[in-house]
């Protein structure tokens, strides 16, 4: 199969980064074997909010096969990090040409369980993940994502009423650390699945609106999902 350039490029920089094995998928569906086949049966899993990960239902057949993986509030925000589960399955924020990953987190629970702390690392990338370099990449998350993320999970953030980053000092503020991941942990076991399709918040804002209106549609769908599942408070 003839990959397109772009992804041909980024799996290349991946795999001399040490991150490896990467799996390219050319279509969604085709990922969710994909991911199945690189989480060991008997692991508990560890997600950090995903929704390229959640868009698939992948967290749903990992239960049914037996794989300990939480729901939605079942174990304490406080108590995530004190004992590490064997896989963090989760995306990136972005993946870099030159196959560095970035990533931006309010509380560091994803970033630094990509970094140290767990057994083995499983990546779920889309597409629209893919960008230049850092510096885009930068742009990208702390001038679109964060703010159109920050809006939608009700956050009061400067972010969430002007739409792009103001470097705020606000205390529910969701960019406080910032990972470049240049190669791969010596700790860790990582594996990449990269799919060619979209998957997750992402978007060059110079893409059609039509694209990104559906990047953005699967995550609103997929956070009333989310919201859905969360205990209600009495």
């Amino acid at each position: 199969m003839a990959l397109p350039k772009e992804i041909e490029t980024v799996i290349q920089a991946l795999t001399r980064n040490n991150f490896d094995p990467v799996v390219y998928v050319e279509k969604a569906e085709d990922a969710v074997p994909a991911v199945l086949s690189l989480v060991p049966p008997d692991a508990s899993i560890e997600m950090a909010g995903s929704i390229s990960v959640s868009q698939l239902g992948i967290q749903d057949l990992l239960r049914k096969r037996g794989n300990n993986f939480p729901r939605p509030g079942e174990v304490p925000f406080e108590e995530i990090g004190k004992t590490r589960r064997d896989v963090l399955l989760v995306s990136s924020n972005a993946v870099t040409l030159d196959g560095k990953l970035v990533n931006i987190d309010g509380m560091g629970n994803r970033v630094t369980a990509m970094a140290f702390g767990v057994k083995k690392v499983v990546l779920l990338i889309g597409a629209n993940k893919i960008v230049r370099d850092v510096d885009e990449a930068i742009d990208r998350i702390q001038n679109y994502i964060a703010p159109y993320h920050a809006k939608h999970i009700g956050l009061d953030t400067p972010c969430a009423v002007t739409e792009t980053c103001c470097d705020c000092d606000s205390p529910q503020r969701i960019c406080n650390i910032t990972t470049i991941l240049s190669k791969k942990p010596r700790s860790l076991e990582f594996a990449i699945v990269l799919c060619g399709e979209d998957l997750g918040l992402g978007w060059d804002p110079a893409w059609p609106e039509a694209r990104i209106e559906k990047i953005k549609a699967a995550y609103r769908a997929e956070m009333e999902k989310f919201r859905a599942m969360l205990p209600r408070r009495e």
